[in-house]
Parts: structure tokens; sequence; C-alpha cells
């Protein structure tokens, strides 16, 4: 998931752009002034990452918001296409952290294959294996069968439950 640094780089840009343009206008009569210490903070955001023309993903979220002072951007209700996998992923927030660019969705999350539908609490999405984990109950719905359980690791449309697992067939 490398293409996320990209949208993590756009915020980065436009928190460096916004502090030298308020310090050129600092002092100058009439011309309003950035404060470095502000938050920034972008509304509407979609981000699309391709690879020789390919779309790998899409991200749209609400907001993101990128404190100056650390090194995550928190983001608004997340929605996130992977194409490739025909896998639709949401969740009510997120969390970026652009140390390590792993994105941690919060806030109930369900991802939709087609197939096969999964809820949960909150996972976090490793961007070098492309790994999503979580430590809290899950609940997999697909074609005739339901199983619950606590924990859960998925990568593309393999997903395992990791304990008190409880599956039924209808």
């Amino acid at each position: 998931m490398k293409p996320v640094f990209f949208f993590l780089a756009a915020l980065v840009l436009l928190v460096v752009f916004s502090s030298v343009s308020g310090q050129r206008g600092k002092g100058r009569l009439g011309v309003t002034a950035f404060e470095p210490d502000l938050d920034a903070a972008l509304e509407g955001v979609k981000v699309v990452a391709t690879k020789d023309g390919e779309v790998l993903w899409r991200l749209s979220t609400e907001q993101a918001t990128m404190p100056s002072s650390g090194s995550v951007a928190n983001l608004g209700k997340v929605d996130l296409e992977i194409p490739r996998e025909g896998l639709i992923i949401k969740s009510g927030s997120g969390v970026y952290d652009l140390d390590n660019n792993d994105l941690m969705l919060t806030d109930g999350i369900t991802a939709d294959t087609g197939q096969m539908f999964l809820r949960s609490d909150h996972a976090n999405l490793d961007a070098k294996t492309g790994e999503v984990v979580s430590d809290a109950d899950v609940v997999v719905v697909g074609n005739g069968f339901v199983v619950r359980g606590h924990g859960f690791w998925a990568k593309g449309r393999e997903v395992k439950v990791i304990s008190s697992v409880v599956a039924s067939i209808e």
C-alpha cells in the first residue's frame, strides 16, 4: 500500500505550503498570515492510487486533519475500494500513521467482497504486507454461513477468525 504515502505526502506539502505562505505574509498590512502551529484540514478528500494505468485503490474521506505537532492524519468517515480484490471497506473514522504508512480503521468497519461481508469495531491495515488485523469481535457472513469470533487476520479475500470461533450454516 505504498501509494497511500502519496496521500500523506500531499497533506505534508499542504502544511509546509501553508507555513511558508504564512511567514511571507507576516507583518504586511491586509495580508492574513498562517500560524505554523495550526492543524491542516482537507475536506472532501479523494485519493486514487494507480500503477501502470491500473487503479490499485480509491480512498475517500469527508475530512483529513493533520495536527502540526504529530505524525498522524486523522480521517473522517473512510471509504476504501480495492478493485482488483472486488473489496469495499468502510469505517466511521481512521488514523493514518505518517511514520510507517499504516492505516487504523475505527468506529465500526465493514468489508464487502460481494460474496462475503465482515463487520468489526476496528482494524489495522499494514501498508507493507497488505494484511488487515484486529483484536476486536468479528462477524463474517457469506452465502449460507455465519462465522463469529474474536480477532481476525485478512489479506485480499482471505479471512481467518482467530479465537472463540462459532460457525453456523444457514
